[in-house]
């Protein structure tokens, strides 16, 4: 096995365009993110409340007894079958659940060049990443181990591994319990929900999607005010892989999960073994703002463009904003929480749900008749203390984008007012709307203090 260089923590990356599978045209890039971002500034500290949680909950769960090992004699693997199985987890099946490891091991360690899972000292029988055989219908899991000689927040693990019958969903499993452990070797202190959903996204980008990841990015864009980013696994955790596709495709780097991987090991923290929670501190989105030179109003406009980069995936793609996630066709479609006509404003809506923390709010104007000279006004106002952020997007018949109408981003503001003149030929005018979470200056957004309180949006469109 030849050596694989780690990502280092902390260590000035510059990130580079890159984009996998056919497109029809090139996305709309944004500049380069850089980790390590500006010249560090001291800081004053800011106290936190000590009952708040500062990093998810270290579980220190025992390995199942009753196992028998398969190892891999080509990658450290091994799929661990319980001696007494059911039917459905043959000798065969293991076999299988095995190979799909191997394969998964191969394409992220060996081919992207990641770094491979911390050794566990033997707590499976030997140093290699072991993966629990269950029935189909038993959860993924991937459980921490929490390895208290570790200089930095770096973890081993293992798995509880579904095998199922069908062959494209065992690899997928496979491959979501090697990127997990991965993601525990580069930053175990990270959540839970952004790890499955890297891992998830790793297999976006490795794999090939088939009919549950058109379900799971049905799921998320069902509910986009739901966080994209929190603490714990949820059933739109897999889904929140959107977040890193987008990152990778906009702002990403010279090869396949560089940003996403550099991200996960320059927030490594200190250990806290004797704690029961982990110390996320800095996490995924400290380094993002650091990346940004801590500037608020550039990290808004990330967010925001992810936010509106939702409303162009799988049957909406016009080839521009994500196109390789073309495969999720009319699952992808994103649901709006009003959908108006033009020749109906003035209207005052409430978007429903509330907003959750990095969630979003869209809302569609239909231009149903002829405009000139006429321009739309757009007034929305949301509750404290949290800040929003919006853009106007000018769509045209086929569904390209035409124009944007960036509103400047005010930190403290609890309301905003845009202008959308120049009418004549858009078609359609989509108004988005991210959630940025942050108490007050001093306490940015932290995907760690969940859960998260939504909160209520009402937008007034008028025609002017």
């Amino acid at each position: 096995m030849r050596p694989v260089p780690r990502v280092l923590a902390l260590l000035a990356l510059i990130i580079l365009p890159v984009c996998a599978g056919p497109v029809h045209a090139l996305p709309k890039r944004e500049p380069p993110l850089l980790l390590g971002g500006a010249r560090p500034v001291v800081k004053k500290e800011v106290p936190i409340d000590p009952l708040l949680p500062t990093g998810a909950r270290i579980e220190y769960m025992a390995r199942p007894e009753g196992f028998e090992r398969l190892c891999s004699n080509r990658a450290p693997v091994c799929a661990q079958l319980a001696t007494h199985a059911p039917a459905s987890l043959s000798l065969t099946r293991a076999q299988a659940a095995l190979e799909a490891l191997e394969n998964a091991y191969d394409r992220l360690v060996v081919t992207l060049g990641l770094p491979q899972p911390l050794a566990d000292s033997g707590a499976g029988g030997t140093h290699a990443l072991d993966a629990y055989l269950f029935p189909p219908e038993h959860a993924l899991l991937v459980t921490d181990e929490a390895n208290a000689s570790a200089a930095f927040t770096q973890s081993s693990g293992f798995c509880a591994l579904p095998v199922p019958e069908d062959a494209l969903l065992l690899q997928r499993n496979a491959s979501l319990c090697v990127a997990e452990a991965i993601a525990l070797a580069l930053d175990a202190s990270e959540p839970p929900h952004l790890r499955r959903a890297f891992a998830t996204w790793l297999w976006w980008a490795i794999g090939t999607p088939g009919a549950h990841d058109c379900e799971v990015v049905d799921r998320v864009q069902a509910h986009p005010e739901l966080a994209i980013a929190t603490r714990d696994v949820n059933p739109t955790s897999e889904g929140a892989a959107l977040f890193f596709e987008y990152l990778e495709t906009v702002r990403s780097g010279g090869g396949i999960a560089e940003l996403s991987a550099g991200l996960f090991a320059a927030s490594v923290s200190e250990p806290r073994p004797i704690e029961s929670h982990y110390k996320n501190v800095p996490d995924m989105f400290d380094v993002l703002r650091h990346s940004l030179e801590d500037d608020r109003a550039r990290f808004a406009e990330l967010m925001v463009g992810f936010a509106a980069a939702r409303a162009f995936i799988g049957s909406r793609d016009d080839g521009v904003h994500l196109p390789t996630l073309g495969w999720a066709g009319e699952f992808a479609r994103p649901r709006f929480d009003w959908s108006l006509r033009f020749s109906s404003l003035p209207r005052r809506v409430s978007l429903s749900p509330p907003v959750d923390s990095t969630g979003t709010g869209l809302l569609w104007i239909d231009i149903d008749e002829e405009l000139i000279g006429a321009a739309l006004g757009v007034h929305v106002e949301w509750e404290p203390p949290v800040s929003f952020h919006f853009q106007i997007i000018k769509l045209s018949a086929d569904g390209r984008e035409m124009g944007r109408v960036d509103v400047p981003y005010r930190e403290r503001a609890r309301e905003a007012d845009m202008r959308v003149s120049d009418l004549l030929g858009v078609r359609s005018v989509l108004i988005v709307g991210t959630n940025l979470e942050g108490i007050d200056l001093s306490h940015p957004f932290d995907p760690d203090v969940a859960p998260f309180e939504p909160h209520g949006v009402t937008v007034y469109a008028v025609r002017m």
